[in-house]
């Protein structure tokens, strides 16, 4: 693995993060879109974060944070190519830069590796709403 990083989603990575959202086996509910004018919609949205997932030079995935009903919501998504690390990474450099506790991401309760990688960094299981589970990133006490 080469190093990850974030940074914010430029106009020449849309096509790539697109893909990755739609092949990818870690997309969360909250980021599916029906299509390509849905996505660009959706990552201009004020309440959405988004940010371009970068192994190296390439661009491989999408890491966000979002409001939903006043919480604030991570969502990764990753092409299925990219080794299972990286994804925690991206996601361990997204809590670094989402301040905001307590943190949620929803993931079908299928998705093994998400659940995985959701416990590694400290997420905790929340609620099930379906076939879904909610998990959260408590605040810590300093």
């Amino acid at each position: 693995m080469t190093r990850i990083e974030l940074r914010d989603l430029r106009d020449d990575d849309r096509d790539t993060a697109y893909a990755a959202l739609r092949a990818s086996a870690s997309t969360w509910p909250r980021g599916q879109v029906e299509d390509r004018t849905a996505f660009d919609a959706w990552v201009n949205d004020d309440r959405v974060t988004a940010r371009a997932i970068v192994d190296g030079a390439t661009v491989v995935g999408l890491a966000a944070t979002l409001d939903v009903n006043g919480d604030r919501e991570a969502l990764l998504a990753i092409s299925p190519e990219t080794p299972r690390e990286a994804a925690t990474e991206a996601l361990r450099l997204l809590t670094l830069a989402e301040a905001e506790r307590p943190l949620y991401a929803c993931v079908a309760a299928d998705d093994d590796p998400a659940h995985e990688t959701l416990a590694r960094l400290g997420f905790v299981e929340h609620a099930r709403d379906g076939a879904d589970i909610v998990y959260v990133l408590p605040p810590t006490l300093e």
